[in-house]
């Protein structure tokens, strides 16, 4: 009987952080300089999902949580400062209500969790071929 918690079942906060930071730089940028509304918008969509594979695809571990931990985190993050920096603007998200706050953060969780998924099944098709 073994009393002590797998390192697997426990949150790993520098993969947050490392997704977090994978986040603001490689889904935040293109955004800031996306050439086109097209392009914005899917990658609104797209991006989480290959940001969020590539965290897994690059920890050693099993990490599913943590990148679409990071994701809701920026996704609030990015609520706050809108609010902040545009307050009383119709087009913001909490003006919209708070069900539509959390849900546009519970869809970025999930779309977050299937790219973590993607990422861990590339992880073990991949990095186990080249060991």
């Amino acid at each position: 009987m073994d009393d002590q918690p797998s390192s697997s079942k426990k949150i790993q906060w520098k993969w947050i952080a490392i997704s977090f930071s994978l986040y603001l730089i490689f889904y935040l940028l293109p955004l800031a300089f996306a050439p086109a509304m097209l392009f914005a918008g899917v990658w609104i969509f797209c991006g989480i999902i290959i940001v969020a594979s590539v965290a897994t695809y690059l920890s050693k571990g099993l990490v599913i949580v943590e990148p679409a931990i990071a994701s809701a985190l920026l996704f609030i993050l990015l609520f706050i400062i809108i609010e902040i920096f545009f307050p009383g603007n119709t087009i913001i998200i909490f003006n919209r209500g708070l069900f539509f706050t959390v849900g546009t953060i519970c869809i970025v969780f999930v779309l977050s969790l299937v790219g973590a998924w993607i990422g861990a099944r590339a992880h073990k098709l991949w990095k186990s071929k080249s060991s």
